[in-house]
């Protein structure tokens, strides 16, 4: 960056991203001048709202695909094994 008053190089002298924003902060070494500026987005706020993004498109793929995000328990597959069991063994006796 170059300094205002009197157009030297300036010196990184330090670097915020506690907002959100990557905010770096300049001094000059000739004339002692102090100047920010904002180089937009911090990375951690990025990767933060990208994984926030990436979660809710999980839970809407999952309600469109009508399931639940909690698997089913044995004894629902076991009630539905035991009932086409029993569907197969009614036919087989019909036929016979």
């Amino acid at each position: 960056m170059i300094c205002q008053r009197c157009g030297a190089e300036m010196k990184p002298a330090g670097k915020d991203t506690s907002s959100g924003r990557d905010i770096r902060e300049y001094e000059c070494s000739k004339c002692g001048h102090c100047d920010w500026e904002d180089q937009g987005e911090a990375l951690w706020q990025i990767l933060s709202n990208g994984r926030e993004r990436d979660e809710a498109e999980k839970i809407d793929l999952a309600s469109a695909n009508g399931r639940d995000s909690a698997p089913e328990s044995c004894e629902a597959e076991a009630r539905t094994a035991r009932s086409r069991l029993g569907r197969l063994r009614a036919l087989i006796a019909r036929l016979f």
